[in-house]
């Protein structure tokens, strides 16, 4: 788990350095203009293989993507 908190503060820094109004506005929407439906995979993160921040898919995943 500490691993998991540590990664996870490292992330949240860079993108407020990057954009320091990132979760303020986040925080205001969910309607992103993608539905990205795959498998369970944790190997295969949507929005990093597609490109796109937290937020700008919506993400439906099943197991052998059926």
């Amino acid at each position: 788990m500490k691993k998991l908190f540590e990664n996870n503060r490292r992330w949240a820094a860079a993108i407020t350095k990057d954009n320091p109004q990132f979760f303020e506005t986040l925080s205001r929407q969910q309607n992103p203009d993608y539905l990205w439906i795959g498998c369970s995979d944790s190997r295969v993160p949507a929005n990093q293989i597609t490109g796109l921040l937290p937020g700008e898919v919506f993400v439906h995943r099943n197991v052998a993507n059926l």
